[in-house]
């Protein structure tokens, strides 16, 4: 279960926001990933971006969590891609073609009549790809506020960046983006990017960042 503070949050999100969610497990992810998409089930467009778990796992998992997965595809409402559709093509990485991308489908959208695009990505690919300097400065461009009517979870398993050894670039990851949630031993943490310091991060996730 998302926790009440999060849960608002996310319901009360406004188009242009950059979130972060930094995850110990993959239900958090899912629990917090899923609640944003719902979130736009009226009124947006919706997109998934899949790095650790094929898209149809994803698909089905939306189905048991009770999100109508078949008609909201069929309506171009909802799509669920590979990381290697999106961020990751041929090998390369061309943040300006990325971002121009999101932000077409989000001015579409709205010209549908839509509130805007609610975006969720799962950001493991690049760690496993060996595209770590490309990731940070794709996080950066995008900035802590979106310039098109989108709200994005960038979504990071902080095992997975404890074991490739990256856990030097969470702190420029978290101040380049608008929200920070943080889940972690001691349950789930919200934070506005000012307050994003090393000892409060490193307590919520019970790491060490060096």
């Amino acid at each position: 279960m998302v926790s009440p503070e999060i849960a608002h949050a996310l319901n009360v999100m406004q188009p242009g926001t950059h979130t972060v969610l930094i995850y110990d497990s993959r239900e958090n992810k899912r629990n917090i990933l899923f609640s944003h998409l719902r979130n736009g089930l009226a009124d947006s467009r919706l997109v998934y971006v899949c790095s650790e778990e094929r898209p149809e796992q994803i698909r089905r998992e939306m189905q048991d969590d009770g999100i109508d997965v078949e008609g909201l595809e069929g309506r171009e409402r909802l799509t669920i891609s590979n990381y290697d559709e999106v961020y990751i093509k041929n090998g390369g990485v061309d943040i300006p073609e990325i971002i121009d991308g999101f932000a077409k489908l989000a001015w579409n959208s709205t010209h549908r009549g839509l509130k805007s695009l609610r975006a969720t990505a799962e950001m493991s690919c690049f760690f496993r790809q060996g595209k770590v300097v490309e990731l940070v400065e794709y996080e950066k461009a995008l900035g802590k506020k979106f310039h098109f009517p989108g709200m994005g979870v960038c979504a990071y398993d902080v095992i997975e960046m404890q074991s490739a050894g990256c856990l030097d670039i969470l702190m420029p990851l978290l101040r380049a983006h608008g929200l920070v949630i943080l889940t972690g031993p001691k349950g789930e943490v919200m934070l506005e990017p000012e307050a994003v310091q090393t000892r409060r991060v490193e307590q919520a996730l019970q790491i060490t960042i060096r």
